[in-house]
């Protein structure tokens, strides 16, 4: 009988450990309807997810860190056409009249491709992982991959990417 109540006991235990920080530099897809200049990230819309694991936290906080790289996807022409990495800690929630609130992320522009009819339409692409975020585009506005999807997303790019400007 002492048996039968230490396996819950140990079990309860497993399930009460806190969950650590995030893994180190992470890969993001961040959805956009458009392409952009990529010269600023802000956050109005806190909907984070993990491509295998479902939805994260909605603290830019807790999901976005330095030393991370954020790929671009403008869904309106549905293609993959920039690389940035954060550069700093995500600063806010700062308020925002449209939408309450607001969040600045520092990033550095690595990569862009300015010609639409130049990336790489996204249902071209066949991610390493298998899994594809574009189930995903409708429901997050950023997306943590896979590290093997992420990276063959930033070939994607920087290979269809022109000379980049040095980050002033």
């Amino acid at each position: 009988m002492v048996e039968a109540q230490q396996k819950p006991v140990e079990s309860t235990t497993a399930l009460a450990e806190p969950v650590g920080p995030p893994t180190a530099h992470q890969y993001w897809l961040r959805v956009h309807g458009y392409p952009s200049d990529l010269a600023s990230e802000v956050v109005y819309y806190r909907d984070f997810a993990d491509l295998a694991d479902g939805y994260l936290p909605s603290d830019p906080e807790r999901n976005l860190q330095v030393d991370d790289t954020i790929i671009y996807y403008a869904d309106g022409p549905s293609i993959v056409y920039g690389v940035a990495t954060i550069t700093g800690k995500v600063e806010g929630p700062f308020p925002d009249a449209r939408l309450g609130k607001r969040w600045t992320v520092p990033i550095r522009r690595d990569a862009m491709i300015k010609s639409v009819d130049k990336a790489p339409p996204a249902v071209t692409l066949v991610p390493p992982s298998g899994l594809h975020f574009l189930n995903l585009v409708r429901d997050a506005t950023y997306i943590r991959l896979p590290r093997e999807d992420g990276e063959y997303l930033v070939t994607q790019v920087k290979n269809r990417a022109g000379p980049q400007k040095a980050a002033e």
